[in-house]
């Protein structure tokens, strides 16, 4: 098992990161449904608010670091007609960009309703914006009621398309993903 990925493979790093980003997607939605399930004010909706947005944070480090790092990785040769292969890059590109927008969005309104943002309650991104409600509104509005579900649509999108590769075209593109 090689790093990077081969024409027929991919390599361990891929993997890693393909694995943590899919881990962190589903800890960061099971964080922010266990802080709207929590009574508003109190200490565990704030500890699962700090969780969903470290989370957040750690995706969007972890996917920069990934698109970084991806022309030295490799990538096997996709299987599949053109329109598969077109759908999984609009589907990719669409994960990519709501991965790193979501956070940018959270962070942004955190700054206009005048919240720090703790980091694992490591430290605190300090507020350096000045206060604009009506815009942290829209910006809560469409992280929450547009981008979330469309992350949402495009995981499942992802997962569909790998079934329908191993289930129908018997291809390796979901297989070469676990070995």
């Amino acid at each position: 098992m090689t790093l990077r990925s081969t024409d027929t493979r991919w390599g361990v790093l891929n993997k890693l990161f393909h694995w943590s980003l899919f881990l962190l997607v589903v800890a960061i939605i099971v964080a922010v449904n266990m802080a709207e399930a929590q009574p508003k004010g109190s200490e565990a909706k704030a500890w699962w608010m700090v969780a969903h947005r470290s989370l957040g944070l750690t995706a969007m480090v972890t996917m920069l670091a990934w698109i970084i790092l991806k022309p030295w990785l490799g990538r096997p040769h996709p299987y599949g007609a053109l329109w598969q292969t077109r759908l999984a890059a609009l589907t990719h590109w669409g994960m990519i960009l709501l991965i790193i927008g979501m956070p940018i969005a959270g962070l942004l309104m955190s700054q206009f309703a005048q919240k720090p943002v703790s980091v694992y309650g490591w430290f605190d991104i300090p507020v350096v914006l000045a206060e604009n409600e009506k815009l942290a509104g829209i910006i809560y509005e469409m992280h929450t009621h547009v981008a979330a579900p469309i992350l949402v649509v495009l995981v499942a999108l992802h997962i569909m398309g790998a079934l329908w590769h191993h289930l129908f075209d018997k291809d390796e593109t979901l297989t070469r993903m676990f070995r």
